[in-house]
């Protein structure tokens, strides 16, 4: 019998150590007090260079999430091979979103993915964005904030927990930390990371259910400080041959920031295939938060491995 890879054990220590770093966080950001405020705070009013990512405002200052944002959040459970590699690249995609009487829009273009299976049930992945820009409307007057720049850069490793494919259970569980883009931008402007565990249980045919679990320490909204975020989604799928799928969601979400309140999304889309290796994406969503509900559309063409 062979004996392991050494450069995959290292790996597999390095995960854990890993793993366990982000663990220990939510302790960490307890013990930075409510609303997880570790740096100097900010007005309240507005947003300046301490700012996490761009929100939009209600009336009252409480910073609310679109549910576009949230859109498409159940990660794949699959890991590559040994030697494996896979990418795409998202040409150009964007959202808008209507909350109450306050409208938000995005547009993103180039972001680029790639994944590369190490062995022994590890993969390593990163994302790059290329362009972001943002604009939200805060506030009882309604002022219109729109920020743009590079986006931030997203490092990913993965370990097969249950082995699947596409006809059974398959489960992983994963870290990620993301690096910041532009100083003015719309995204984060400091390391964010957290932990995640996909699912997906094939239920027949072309049929699955994935879940996702996760938990993150993020930005502030308003001030330079942090605090603990988590999510859980539930996804059914249905593939109709190898050019059209169709997809529907729910998400929620809790956050460790003062004010802010869970937020529930309900989403749905298709992808459809017109020629080989590019897609076209398109989805609504709608949310509850505090009791104030939201719409939106989001879109995107893409190229893939």
């Amino acid at each position: 019998m062979s004996s392991p890879d050494p450069g995959v054990g290292a790996m597999r220590r390095a995960f854990t150590c890993l793993l366990a770093t982000w663990l220990c966080l939510p302790a960490a950001a307890f013990a930075l007090g409510p609303g997880g405020h570790g740096g100097s705070s900010g007005t309240g009013s507005g947003f300046g260079q301490s700012h996490g990512r761009l929100l939009p405002l209600l009336p009252d200052g409480t910073p609310v999430e679109p549910s576009t944002d949230r859109a498409e959040f159940t990660e794949s459970a699959d890991i590559l091979d040994a030697g494996h590699t896979a990418w795409e690249v998202n040409l150009a995609g964007g959202a808008v979103d209507r909350l109450s009487t306050l409208h938000s829009n995005s547009l993103e273009l180039v972001h680029v993915e790639g994944r590369r299976g190490l062995g022994g049930g590890l993969e390593f992945g990163a994302q790059v964005e290329g362009w972001n820009q943002v604009a939200v409307q805060q506030g009882a007057t309604q002022q219109r904030v729109e920020e743009s720049g590079y986006g931030p850069t997203t490092l990913t490793l993965r370990e097969r927990l249950v082995a699947g494919g596409d006809t059974a259970t398959c489960v992983s569980l994963g870290a990620h930390v993301k690096l910041p883009g532009a100083s003015d931008g719309p995204g984060t402007r400091v390391t964010e990371g957290g932990v995640f565990l996909p699912a997906s249980f094939a239920l027949g045919g072309s049929t699955h259910l994935g879940t996702t679990l996760a938990a993150d320490i993020v930005s502030n909204a308003l001030d330079a400080g942090h605090h603990l975020e988590g999510a859980a989604s539930v996804e059914l799928s249905h593939d109709f041959g190898d050019h059209l799928s169709v997809r529907g969601e729910a998400v929620s979400v809790w956050y460790g920031e003062t004010g802010r309140p869970w937020l529930g999304v309900l989403d749905a889309g298709f992808t459809v295939e017109p020629v080989a290796h590019v897609g076209l994406t398109l989805g609504v969503a709608t949310g509850t938060r505090g009791g104030f509900g939201d719409v939106g559309g989001f879109g995107r063409v893409s190229v893939h491995s």
